[in-house]
């Protein structure tokens, strides 16, 4: 299993050191080996990074505040690990991205500090005529807790992420540095 420490994950990512410290505070439960003096450094294995990152996309560069950010991710955490998103493999490059159907998310706040999680996943492409696609997609309503009635609601707005591209950037930086193996 290979384990990366928070510096080695700010250098691949291109995320500010004290930022990626930040979030991991956010987003993932206390390191169980270390406390904030134990001088333990924390390790991530790719799931946990993974959380993290998309934890930091969401407040970075789509401004939710962090709350908001980490009601999302307990939102969609069990439907991220059902499609794969949190698999854990020795190497980065073996957690399958280019095998995974092409998956937008579109977050959908509503009133109350709750959101409405609405999946795109690309069907087909035909070509209509030269340099025009008609492009068939599945749409699917991910059901929350918090969003019961969710078959009721009619957005206004949301927000937008290529989920399967997103992810297949982050094993791509992960890989492309020298991985440390840690038995």
């Amino acid at each position: 299993m290979i384990y990366h420490n928070s510096r080695q994950l700010s250098n691949k990512l291109n995320i500010n050191l004290a930022k990626w410290k930040r979030w991991v505070r956010e987003f993932l439960p206390p390191d169980p080996l270390g406390g904030m003096q134990s001088g333990v450094t924390r390790q991530f294995n790719t799931k946990d990074a993974f959380k993290v990152y998309l934890g930091g996309y969401l407040v970075g560069t789509l401004k939710f505040t962090i709350p908001d950010a980490s009601t999302i991710l307990s939102d969609l955490s069990p439907w991220l690990k059902a499609q794969g998103f949190f698999k854990i493999h020795a190497r980065p490059s073996l957690n399958g991205a280019e095998k995974m159907p092409s998956y937008q998310l579109f977050i959908h706040p509503q009133p109350g500090q709750r959101f409405c999680y609405e999946l795109r996943t690309m069907v087909s492409i035909e070509a209509i005529t030269p340099g025009k696609e008609l492009r068939h997609e599945n749409c699917l309503l991910i059901p929350t807790d918090a969003s019961e009635n969710s078959n009721h609601i009619t957005p206004i707005f949301g927000f937008m992420i290529a989920l399967t591209s997103l992810y297949a950037h982050f094993l791509q930086k992960l890989a492309s540095a020298n991985d440390v193996l840690i038995d």
